[in-house]
């Protein structure tokens, strides 16, 4: 009898506990038929998968989000839900309308098709000219340029050869693309293509001549044409190792001309020099055909490479190789310590021997365009170049910004005419000489130191030094000095070689019609006016010797103790300040 009542009273729990699930379970079948969305517990995203088309937006930053809708204030599971996929703009392409979800939908698969934006494209500017600035320097001014009048967005696009680069600029409001053409043919073709007006701006590593800027046409080139860059120097490039510590000027000519072909007859090992060059278009090769081989040819064994960014990367791969270029694209070489005469102090290509124009070979950069021109960017773009920010670019890459330049220091008397063949410049030049120009007139008087006390009237010293500065002015001063001893007037073995050099040059074709300056100098000590005759016997004492060998245009100028070039309390200094310099006008 218990047992039976023990059964029994199982029986109705395990009852009681089935009829509980059996509620349980039809409370449940009830809440999923209501809201079926509750069967995922939450496992399922409103979205599933977003794709994004095509696959050039996709990389150019398409992206995509969900957003949900507000609700106001009420019961969340009685509003229900609705969704929003939005995709990003990104720059070029025309952004895809959002996708607006199903009430409650879950899994669905969106797809974004972006489509490229039709942009009208115009070119704004072009520059042609030297390779040096056209490489690297310009195209990074022309970025600034472009992001200054309000490009959203720049791109550098390389040309057909490395000189070559078109700069755009993407305006994303105004749909436009504006861009400017770059390329680097060399400074002659810059001038060709500023006069032809297939440029609006021509790069030069040169000043233009008076006869170059003539050509153009009356008013076409003015001074307001010309801006100053800033400063460069021609470097001798060799491989790091290379031992030999410095080079005169004359050295450098003999090696690139082929008269010196071992290291071993410049104070190296005995091995071969084997000599790169560029190729005839660049203004730096005829920089240093004039500079350093006074007119003479490059050896007929040199390597001809095509590109700046080149040769110094065959230099540097080869231990006894040589070669030239820019301060500011030596590469992995050595810049090789210049000494303008045998008993010179060496000097290094740095910013501040270019700087003071202590360093031999060095000159300035332009950029030109024409005075009539209605290219309203080409003006814009050189007063940005010429800007604060400009200039720091200008720095950056290893130039000298004008700024930096020290007191009056330049190098405008170097800028000789350099025409390269097959430049319309070359073929029209003719004979006609250059205006006369008058230098800027005195505003200050440079220190003099006078031992014995004398008090020089100033304007008798202004006298003096207005002469030599108008005469000089617009010249090229060449890197030959002639130095005598006190009371002598015949001139040292080394001026004798000098002598011979520039008489070598000046029968070159390209210096037919060109007249020489020589300007005498003294050292301090004795009478002012002593000095000054002093300087101008030694100055036509070496103008007696040209005569004597058959030039004939010659000028003579004495400056006397002004323009020392060093101390006149010490003997060294003397000896250096007792001088003849020469010019090429």
């Amino acid at each position: 009898m218990a047992d039976r009542d023990g059964s029994g009273s199982s029986g109705k729990i395990v009852g009681f506990f089935l009829a509980l699930m059996a509620i349980a379970l039809m409370g449940a079948a009830v809440t999923f038929f209501l809201r079926p969305d509750l069967l995922t517990l939450g496992s399922v995203h409103p979205v599933e998968r977003v794709s994004i088309f095509p696959q050039e937006a996709a990389v150019a930053g398409g992206q995509w989000r969900l957003l949900s809708q507000w609700h106001g204030a009420g019961d969340f599971h009685a509003a229900g839900n609705l969704y929003r996929v939005e995709f990003k703009p990104i720059p070029g392409w025309e952004t895809p309308p959002p996708v607006v979800l199903k009430k409650d939908e879950t899994g669905a698969e969106v797809e974004g098709v972006y489509k490229p934006v039709q942009y009208s494209t115009q070119t704004i500017l072009t520059l042609t000219g030297a390779s040096t600035l056209a490489s690297r320097l310009v195209p990074e001014l022309a970025e600034l340029y472009l992001l200054n009048i309000g490009a959203n967005e720049v791109r550098k696009i390389p040309g057909k050869s490395a000189d070559e680069m078109t700069v755009e600029g993407i305006f994303y409001a105004a749909r436009e693309i504006r861009t400017i053409e770059i390329a680097g043919q060399g400074t002659a073709s810059g001038f060709s293509a500023l006069k032809a007006g297939a440029s609006d701006i021509a790069m030069a590593t040169h000043r233009i001549s008076a006869v170059d800027a003539k050509i153009f046409g009356e008013g076409v080139i003015t001074a307001q044409s010309e801006h100053k860059l800033g400063m460069d120097a021609v470097t001798v490039l060799v491989h790091k190792d290379n031992p030999v510590p410095a080079l005169t000027v004359e050295q450098v000519g003999g090696i690139f001309s082929g008269e010196i072909s071992n290291w071993e007859q410049v104070g190296g090992p005995a091995a071969p020099i084997k000599v790169f060059v560029l190729q005839e278009n660049f203004a730096t090769r005829r920089f240093v055909k004039d500079f350093f081989l006074s007119g003479k040819d490059f050896v007929s064994s040199a390597r001809v490479v095509d590109t700046h960014d080149l040769l110094p990367e065959l230099v540097s791969q080869d231990p006894w190789a040589v070669g030239f270029g820019s301060i500011t694209m030596a590469g992995q070489c050595r810049e090789m310590p210049l000494k303008p005469g045998a008993d010179s102090e060496a000097v290094a290509p740095t910013a501040a021997s270019i700087r003071t124009v202590t360093y031999p070979a060095v000159r300035n950069m332009y950029l030109y365009h024409k005075a009539t021109t209605d290219n309203i960017y080409a003006r814009d773009f050189v007063r940005v170049a010429l800007g604060a920010v400009g200039q720091d670019i200008v720095k950056k890459f290893g130039f000298v910004k004008n700024s930096e330049v020290e007191g009056d220091a330049s190098v405008a008397d170097r800028d000789a005419p350099l025409d390269g063949p097959g430049s319309s410049f070359a073929q029209t030049l003719g004979s006609e000489p250059a205006p006369v120009l008058k230098a800027p007139a005195l505003t200050s008087l440079p220190p003099l130191v006078q031992f014995d006390g004398e008090a020089v009237p100033e304007n008798v010293r202004r006298e003096v030094l207005q002469d030599y500065l108008d005469g000089v002015y617009g010249a090229q001063k060449l890197p030959f000095v002639f130095n005598f001893e006190t009371g002598n007037l015949s001139l040292d073995e080394q001026g004798g070689r000098d002598l011979a050099r520039i008489v070598a040059m000046m029968k070159e074709p390209k210096n037919s019609g060109k007249t020489i300056v020589l300007v005498g100098y003294s050292d301090s000590v004795g009478a002012y006016a002593s000095n000054l005759a002093v300087s101008r016997k030694r100055a036509e004492a070496v103008a007696e010797a040209f005569r004597k060998r058959g030039l004939q245009d010659v000028v003579v100028l004495a400056a006397g103790e002004e323009g020392a070039i060093e101390r006149n309390d010490i003997r060294a200094g003397r000896e250096k300040n007792r001088r003849v310099e020469i010019w090429l006008k």
